[in-house]
């Protein structure tokens, strides 16, 4: 009798990506491809294991028991040949390749395209690609192997766990600011309980800042009244530079060019966001992907000094 044939491992990876992304549909804009060639190599895996994978139905695709599986022994096989890649860039030393970054908004804008920039001249071989996306989002993409860094910000009283083969280097640390209207009368001695009967421009309350904002005023006693509640950071000023509100936001994500607002400083409580560059463990000796963090690193801390 013959023996079945090994799962191949681009399929695997591909099987990996329709359960992150819950759709064929997603798995194929995420890699580029249609949803029939998607379908069609995973009919192929599910003749090579002799197994149904998925289940499908008009209102989409769910793994199968064999499937959930399959996918957890995919992502062990994938770990081990990023594990394998890593070892072997470490002896050859290569600085040419793909670097797949995960990012949030702020740092993409203020350090990713002037990095970009810098690699372009200094390191030509190597090639960025760049997705803005939530901390959240980019966490699970590192996990799953479709990033290599993630670019993620934390706020005070909004914990996050990673997992311990995930590597974190703190990036930087800022408080957050009162943004107002130009015109806007900030007491002296600014405390956050002076503003308890304003008018608010808040992030959603699902996100990290919408999240630390809303505790923070709850831990002194009050809800803000938020008024308008955005997601676009760029509307979110504008929205507060025409008098919707006030926002308590990262400087970092304010752009002023937008639109003119106050920036001030409160002393009480102090709400800090820290943003760190992440990577998995078998990523983060590869020398491309540690030049590529040296390089935002040294920018960070350029722009800093």
């Amino acid at each position: 009798m013959s023996e079945k044939p090994l799962p191949d491992v681009a399929r695997l990876r591909l099987l990996n990506e329709v359960a992150q992304q819950g759709s064929l549909a997603g798995a194929a804009r995420v890699l580029g491809i249609t949803s029939s060639a998607v379908s069609q190599q995973i009919s192929i895996l599910e003749r090579e294991t002799g197994v149904q994978l998925l289940d499908r139905s008009s209102r989409g695709v769910g793994l199968t028991g064999a499937g959930e599986i399959l996918v957890e022994h995919a992502r062990a096989v994938v770990r081990l040949l990023e594990e394998t890649r890593a070892e072997m860039d470490q002896l050859s030393g290569e600085l040419a390749g793909r670097v797949r970054i995960g990012s949030i908004p702020s740092l993409a804008r203020n350090v990713l395209l002037p990095v970009a920039d810098k690699l372009e001249a200094s390191l030509p071989d190597v090639e960025l690609t760049v997705n803005v996306v939530e901390p959240v989002d980019s966490i699970e993409q590192l996990l799953n192997g479709a990033l290599d860094i993630a670019i993620v910000d934390l706020y005070d009283n909004v914990p996050v766990a990673f997992p311990d083969y995930l590597v974190t280097q703190e990036l930087m640390n800022e408080p957050l600011v009162l943004v107002t209207p130009p015109d806007y009368v900030v007491p002296p001695r600014l405390k956050l309980t002076d503003l308890k009967n304003a008018d608010w421009v808040l992030t959603p309350e699902a996100g990290a800042c919408g999240q630390a904002v809303r505790f923070a005023c709850r831990s002194e006693g009050f809800e803000p009244n938020s008024r308008w509640v955005v997601d676009d950071l760029l509307l979110l000023v504008e929205a507060i530079s025409r008098g919707r509100g006030i926002s308590l936001l990262p400087p970092l994500s304010v752009d002023d060019s937008v639109a003119p607002v106050g920036i001030h400083a409160f002393e009480k409580p102090r709400i800090q966001r820290r943003v760190l560059t992440v990577t998995r463990s078998s990523d983060a000796k590869r020398p491309i992907v540690k030049a590529v963090l040296d390089e935002i690193h040294s920018r960070v801390g350029a722009a800093a000094a």
